[in-house]
């Protein structure tokens, strides 16, 4: 008898999930169940190119409809889970249809953490996690919108750099004494900086918001703890993500800080279950600790991975952890873990125009990550390989 899969979250990993079992099982049934009203789609472009309007729908979609089709998938859009039944094997529907599966996969990605000050609910208080939010906000920025981010890490950023090439006029607040605090030292958070500062968005670190004030239902300023008050016609909140587990505390999964915990093949401790993307808290291939990530990379690889094992293939997650960046004409590649570092150590030109870097992160005196910064328009591909085989081995890799 053929398999019937269920996968629950219509995101990246989802669709990678399709792809990963169908090159082991060509004929079971799938059915793809997801709370948004569109195909899975990129969700990188919504803070970049299609926020600028040069991306449409089309472009942004990992496949046409017509794919769906073709492998066999069943697409339930605008369907919510609220529950699994671990022992019964079957998803329940917010409409109380219960769906059956033989092998289920939990992809439902994070959502926006909201802000919690007086004035959060304010009319012009605008968060980026799908793309009807992008579109919005592309429809409301214009020239001369003072746009206020909260939030100087990737979105923050992302968003600023699109909004300031629109002509918005664009303030970062970030709470932190660094942006990219995820991964960016002293040094390096001050060259970030720089690049911003030097297209005119006003960055403001040790900056937390105490309150936003309105009028007519509408944002027109942010306050902070330390006094300044800065006018804004909108404010974007980028100040992290929480995973959409919430449906699941009862279900009878390990869930960690709010991921589900799974082992080095994705699954989870209940049967015939896996997970992959935002919600999956996973050793990480490289330090062997407890990771979750929230990239575009990370999504692609584990449901790729997570559906080839939930077609039988049973392989350990060996994958490298990876995700990239785009402010102005820079991009940015993260590989490895470099949270927490006990050394970093910078190579390269740090200027503003043209930089060409490479930041390399130690624990313990091995190599655990690296940062590459360059030209959007340069290959650095070899290198790139070479920098994944040196934190493989936990070796630096010569000059």
């Amino acid at each position: 008898m053929s398999t019937t899969y269920v996968i629950v979250g219509g995101g990246l990993a989802a669709a990678s999930a399709i792809e990963g079992i169908r090159e082991l099982d060509q004929g079971g049934p799938i059915t793809l169940i997801t709370a948004e009203r569109e195909l899975p789609y990129h969700r990188p472009p919504l803070s970049k190119s299609f926020l600028a309007g040069k991306d449409q729908v089309e472009s942004v979609r990992v496949h046409e409809a017509s794919w769906y089709r073709e492998n066999k998938v069943r697409v339930r859009l605008g369907q919510t889970a609220k529950s699994v039944h671990i022992g019964k094997q079957g998803v329940t529907l917010e409409t109380a249809e219960r769906v059956s599966y033989d092998r289920l996969l939990l992809a439902t990605g994070s959502a926006p953490r909201r802000l919690a000050v007086p004035g959060a609910e304010l009319d012009g208080v605008v968060y980026l996690r799908t793309l009807q939010d992008s579109f919005s906000l592309r429809q409301t920025l214009r020239r001369g919108t003072r746009l206020v981010v909260v939030g100087g890490g990737f979105i923050g950023m992302e968003v600023a750099a699109t909004a300031r090439h629109s002509g918005a006029e664009v303030t970062v607040l970030e709470m932190s004494p660094v942006v990219y605090r995820g991964f960016a030292s002293p040094e390096l958070s001050d060259f970030f900086r720089r690049v911003l500062e030097a297209q005119g968005v006003v960055i403001k670190t040790n900056s937390r918001v105490a309150r936003l004030t309105g009028a007519g239902g509408r944002v027109n300023a942010v306050a902070t703890e330390a006094g300044e008050q800065l006018p804004a016609d909108l404010v974007l909140a980028g100040v992290g993500a929480e995973p959409n587990t919430e449906w699941l505390a009862t279900s009878g999964f390990s869930i960690e800080r709010g991921a589900l915990i799974v082992n080095l093949r994705l699954e989870t401790p209940g049967k015939n279950v896996w997970a992959a993307g935002d919600i999956a808290r996973f050793p990480d291939p490289v330090t062997k600790q407890p990771r979750r990530l929230e990239h575009w990379d990370n999504a692609q690889a584990q449901g790729k991975q997570a559906g080839r094992n939930m077609a039988g293939a049973g392989e350990p997650y060996t994958h490298q952890s990876a995700f990239f960046s785009d402010i102005f004409d820079l991009t940015i590649n993260v590989f490895g873990d470099p949270e927490n570092p006990e050394k970093v150590e910078i190579r390269g030109s740090m200027d503003t125009v043209g930089p060409r870097l490479t930041a390399f992160y130690s624990r313990g005196g091995k190599l655990v990550a690296a940062v590459t910064v360059n030209s959007a328009s340069e290959d650095r591909t070899e290198e790139f390989g070479v920098l994944q085989e040196a934190i493989a081995k936990g070796a630096m890799p010569a000059a």
